[in-house]
């Protein structure tokens, strides 16, 4: 307590008892319960999270029982009461529950004050908080519940009024009312196991999408015994008291368990969902985030946001608005401050708590080449749980696309078909189909015209009265109206505003949204509107951004490969621009080969010829010869390559251009998607090797096909198989330039900087072939061109060709092209072995763009 007057000066304050320890309150409201943010924290299990409030009402205090196993005084149970001047004795959770005795007092107790259960809300921290531990620092003892010893969130002023915890009316789909029962007790009585699941064979149904069909076996215990919960390897997880439950655990009573988007509590006989008004309100307490060179993006960002509500958060560019959304979100942890979500620190219980976020980033996050139907459907095949069947799947992408009214679109193309609005609607819908209570959007209006803007407002506002908590980052003003709230940010990441959207201008002294966004830039702004209201102390340092946040769990990888190759297999399909490239591309390069002038193909033996006047003698030999008579010792017949050579460097053009050009928009374009379908379980190595199956495959098909062009008609490459071998090595080729396409595709930052790339790497590609000019026997330069695919692809067609000719008297002999199936094979073993590197470069790439900002 504190010396200053209370504005509650000359009215009673409230003494409460608990565990030895006394403490005098002089706010508004007590919050008695076995959850880290009470005033007064108890230990009696069979009581609840947020057992019973007492509330200043007028001159006196009021106790509000808002458990389920009820508040006793004398051994009857209370819904109201007055407290007494004497002191009076509540017990919790039973007529013989632990006792917390409260009374009144005319002024704050002047002796020596014991440590409190829990201390007030207060405006501000006189000393540094403690600095927060990361769950993996805590105590792993089974019996050490250290999260219920964390420190408490200092909210901000009025964040939880006293009805907080009474049950929500509205709650978001797929949640159950406060206080349903789904294990009836004469069903606990049998003694039975009882399984819990999203299927219908199950004892227990939960229709969430977020739950395994068969997800745990809850065991009831026998006389004295407590029972047990068994996780069945659900793909989400099974949580108790915020601890994902590897195996079993057992539930002592009063036992809070979350099974997808619905959290339950344990009374010994039942599972009763527990929704109320505080578990579906967002608090965040004290956000700030601190660049390692000292700048600050947001300072001291704390408010609520309350269930069954819509935010608009504007401000200038560089407000930190997006580093409000991270922030609020998880995927970007506040250096200092704290989230708080049905009652659980965000960061601290990320694993448990992320899938019920949805965010919607400002860029669309479905492919333009798909329908709605199938980018919907893919999309449930890689966030819903793996035991969801086709059907099911089917039936969640009709309830949602219903939902946002696109019911009628489900056949039409993103792309080319459906307006600005409705695009956005579909990337809604994505994130509705795991039902998140939670949902940000980060410029959803973004381009739209005023109509399309209203619409989209008008569409989030349907989605927060649904029972969800709706927040949206705009830099339009026009919707603002249908609003509950709205967040003013600053430059530097300050709230200058929190409120409803009529008192904005207001606020600011302004005529005009214009005039406050020129406001918000000027220096004295903090002069010249009224003072922000005391913001809560921060609850110390969190670990920074860099340090991440826990994986995901994720789908097996052979399922996530399977879709990812039928969707990229889609797309490509109906793509017709990239369509039409893979098809058109090697028949112009291959009708370009043909242009080579001369009718000898890759033919070296149909240009054979023996030199002067000597005739042909043999196989590959010749002799002069006068009259019959021989002259002169016999020599081998040459051959022209100039043909051959120069139709050769058309095809390994060709197979450079094909594999680079199809890959190298790919990544770099679908990054949006990538990040979202990233934070919500995909793998990036599974989704770069998807990329290389299909483009890479293409990519080969694409080299076969201009070889065949290119020689077709025409004598093809001397020896055994000699023209395959040739046409394999092309292929092998252009799929290696396929991943280093893909691997540039996850370096760039803009499609603008692929063009300027493909050109660069072809032309390196062709130089260092040595095709054009020999490259073996030159110092440096010979080792730089082994690092190219292009040489060893030219080395292994050179090979399969004969064109280069064992001489061991030259000294730049291109030695890794001479003939023979030995240096054929070593060549395109060494192709392989470049293109799994690119592979292993372009994996790391993708990883690393999903994770930078």
């Amino acid at each position: 307590m504190t010396n200053a007057p209370s504005r509650h000066a000359g009215r009673p304050h409230l003494r409460v008892e608990s565990a030895g320890m006394t403490r005098t309150y002089d706010g508004d409201r007590v919050l008695i319960g076995r959850e880290a943010d009470c005033q007064v924290v108890v230990s009696e299990p069979s009581a609840s999270r947020h057992h019973a409030v007492v509330q200043r009402e007028g001159d006196g205090w009021i106790v509000v029982d808002t458990s389920s196993n009820g508040t006793f005084v004398r051994g009857q149970r209370i819904d109201r009461m007055a407290v007494p001047v004497n002191p009076l004795s509540l017990h919790v959770g039973g007529p013989a529950g632990e006792a917390v005795v409260v009374s009144l007092v005319d002024v704050p107790a002047p002796g020596p004050a014991s440590r409190p259960v829990r201390p007030p809300q207060q405006p501000a921290a006189t000393s540094p908080p403690p600095p927060y531990q990361p769950p993996s620092k805590q105590p792993s003892s089974p019996d050490s519940e250290w999260w219920r010893n964390l420190p408490p969130p200092q909210l901000p002023a009025g964040a939880a009024p006293a009805d907080a915890w009474q049950p929500q009316e509205v709650v978001p789909p797929g949640q159950l009312p406060h206080n349903q029962s789904v294990v009836l007790p004469q069903q606990v009585a049998a003694g039975k196991a009882l399984t819990i699941g999203r299927g219908q064979d199950n004892a227990v149904v939960l229709d969430d999408p977020l739950v395994s069909r068969h997800h745990a076996v809850l065991q009831p215990g026998g006389p004295g015994q407590p029972a047990v919960l068994q996780d069945l390897g659900s793909f989400n997880g099974t949580f108790v008291n915020g601890r994902k439950v590897e195996g079993s655990a057992q539930l002592a009573v009063g036992a809070e368990v979350i099974f997808g988007n619905q959290t339950f509590r344990w009374d010994g006989t039942q599972l009763l969902a527990s929704a109320t008004t505080h578990e579906f309100t967002l608090y965040a307490d004290g956000l700030t985030t601190v660049l390692p060179d000292g700048r600050q993006l947001l300072q001291h960002a704390s408010f609520k946001l309350r269930p069954s509500s819509l935010t608009a958060v504007i401000g200038p560019s560089g407000a930190g608005k997006s580093t409000l959304l991270g922030a609020l979100t998880g995927l970007r942890p506040a250096t200092h401050g704290r989230v708080i979500w049905q009652g659980h620190d965000l960061y601290a219980h990320y694993d448990q708590l992320r899938f019920q976020i949805g965010l919607v980033p400002q860029q669309d996050i479905q492919h333009p080449q798909l329908k709605v139907r199938q980018a919907l459907r893919f999309a449930a095949q890689l966030r819903l749980p793996p035991d969801t069947s086709r059907p099911e799947q089917d039936a969640r992408v009709h309830q949602v696309a219903d939902q946002l009214q696109l019911t009628s679109r489900l056949d039409n193309r993103i792309g080319t078909q459906l307006s600005g609005g409705q695009k956005k609607r579909v990337s809604i819908a994505t994130e509705l189909l795991t039902a998140p209570p939670l949902l940000f959007l980060d410029e959803p209006t973004s381009g739209l015209d005023p109509g399309l803007d209203l619409e989209v407002m008008k569409q989030l506002r349907g989605l927060a009265d649904g029972g969800r908590v709706v927040m949206v980052v705009t830099h339009s003003v026009l919707a603002l109206d249908v609003c509950d709230d709205v967040m003013v940010l600053a430059p530097g990441g300050r709230i200058a505003y929190f409120g409803p959207p009529s008192g904005v201008l207001a606020h600011f002294g302004c005529a005009s949204y214009p005039e406050v966004f020129d406001l918000l830039d000027d220096p004295n702004l903090w002069q010249r509107i009224p003072a922000p209201a005391p913001l809560a102390a921060t609850t110390g340092a969190l670990p920074p951004p860099t340090a991440g946040v826990p994986a995901p769990p994720r789908q097996s990888l052979g399922r996530q490969l399977s879709t990812l190759v039928r969707r990229n297999a889609a797309v490509v399909v109906s793509d017709r621009l990239l369509l039409g490239m893979l098809l058109l591309l090697p028949l112009i390069l291959g009708g370009l080969s043909r242009l080579v002038p001369g009718s000898s193909g890759l033919s070296l033996d149909d240009t054979r010829r023996c030199p002067g006047q000597t005739e042909r003698i043999g196989d590959g030999m010749c002799q002069a010869f006068q009259g019959e008579t021989p002259v002169g010792p016999p020599v081998r017949m040459i051959f022209d390559p100039g043909e051959a050579t120069q139709r050769l460097i058309v095809l390994l053009v060709a197979a450079c251009l094909m594999g680079t050009a199809i890959a190298i928009r790919e990544l770099v374009g679908e990054r949006p998607i990538f990040r979202r379908e990233y934070a919500v379980g995909l793998s990036p190595g599974v989704y770069f090797l998807s990329k290389v199956l299909v483009l890479g495959t293409a990519a080969f098909v694409q080299g076969l096909l201009v070889t065949f062009i290119a020689v077709v008609g025409l004598p093809g490459a001397d020896g055994q198989l000699g023209t395959l071998r040739v046409a394999f090595t092309i292929g092998a080729l252009a799929f290696t330039m396929a991943v280093v396409g893909l691997a540039l595709s996850a370096l760039v930052t803009s499609t603008e900087q692929t063009m300027p790339t493909l050109v660069g790497v072809i032309m390196i590609q062709l130089v260092l072939s040595g095709s054009l000019f020999a490259i073996a026997g030159r110092p440096v330069l010979e080792q730089v061109a082994w690092l190219s695919p292009s040489r060893w692809g030219y080395a292994a067609c050179a090979s399969a060709m004969g064109l280069v000719r064992g001489q061991v008297d030259r000294e730049d002999e291109d030695w890794i092209a001479l003939a023979g199936a030995g240096h054929y094979f070593m060549d395109l073993a060494v192709l392989g072995f470049l293109g799994a590197v690119a592979f292993g470069i372009g994996m790391w790439l993708t990883y690393r763009s999903a994770t930078e900002d």
